[in-house]
């Protein structure tokens, strides 16, 4: 299953601001996928998508 991941900034973290990435990043695999899971960690967020792999460089959000 492929993963995107999308991390916070260097600066102190704030959960809205790691939401937001995650939402949008989840909005745009909904475009091409039915499902995506998004499992939160300290600092750090990983989408799960059914779906083809997306391109390298969209792997990894910052």
């Amino acid at each position: 299953m492929p993963v995107v991941t999308v991390r916070t900034s260097k600066r102190p973290a704030k959960f809205d601001s790691l939401a937001r990435k995650v939402t949008e990043a989840a909005s745009d695999l909904l475009t091409q996928s039915d499902r995506v899971l998004v499992v939160y960690g300290k600092e750090t967020a990983s989408i799960y998508y059914e779906g083809s792999e997306l391109p390298t460089s969209g792997s990894h959000v910052s």
